[in-house]
């Protein structure tokens, strides 16, 4: 009988430990997944900031001409969807783990990224000069979204307003926790005193904006834009009724 409970302890303590094996191999295994798929798109990523650099340098050398500008105009919107989601996608990647706090890996892939914006950023500037581009940009600041709770509900409301509106204004979104030189220097330029914080065409809004306040902001700024237009009839409506 003892000798049935000590075969029966030793099976139970074998079972355990090929099962904690099997777990930790699957984590392991699911960890380098998530690493392959956030650096394959950042070198997606990568290649459309060399195409758009490039096409830029055309409608500098085209002066503007045959439709160079149409061009730039597509690639920069479909680079900003790109930006946006893989912001998101990192992002998901980090909160998969507890510990990615302070991940080197989702650190440097971060701050790839806002640099990227960066340029993009400068590139949207030279296409309002260069091409009468009129997009609203929008900026949008944020920290470690456990101690600072309200970063995750404004990234919501910015997302909803990205795509109500998706084709009429440029969302760019920078980690202020990133440690990044660049992110630094253009908070201290918009003045960026806390999280999160919303730049829209270099107007500084800090602390949590809800929807209505963003349409607010936006109208302030680009009254021209097509939710401006739907709000300025529902309150001529709404006036109508009276």
């Amino acid at each position: 009988m003892a000798g049935g409970n000590v075969r029966n302890f030793i099976y139970a303590a074998v079972m355990t430990a090929v099962l904690f094996a099997l777990i930790y191999s699957m984590n392991l295994f699911l960890d380098s997944k998530r690493e392959v798929n956030v650096e394959a798109g950042q070198e997606d990523i990568i290649e459309d900031i060399e195409d758009i650099e490039a096409s830029y340098y055309l409608i500098e050398y085209l002066e503007g001409k045959n439709g160079s500008c149409e061009a730039l105009l597509q690639q920069l919107n479909y680079l900003e969807s790109r930006l946006w989601k893989f912001d998101e996608k990192i992002r998901k990647y980090k909160e998969a783990q507890e510990e990615f706090t302070g991940d080197e890996f989702y650190l440097k892939q971060k701050r790839r990224l806002n640099r990227r914006e960066i340029i993009q950023l400068s590139l949207l500037e030279r296409m309002k000069k260069a091409c009468g581009y009129n997009n609203t940009v929008i900026l949008y600041f944020y920290g470690n979204c456990k101690t600072e709770p309200n970063c995750g509900e404004q990234g919501f409301v910015l997302s909803y307003i990205n795509e109500l509106i998706d084709p009429e204004i440029s969302i760019l979104s920078f980690d202020g926790d990133s440690h990044t030189e660049v992110v630094k220097t253009l908070m201290n330029a918009y003045n960026v005193t806390g999280y999160p914080c919303v730049i829209v065409e270099g107007s500084t809004h800090c602390g949590l904006q809800n929807r209505e306040n963003i349409e607010k902001i936006l109208c302030e700024t680009s009254p021209y834009l097509s939710i401006c237009s739907a709000n300025i009839n529902s309150t001529q409506d709404s006036e109508n009724d009276r």
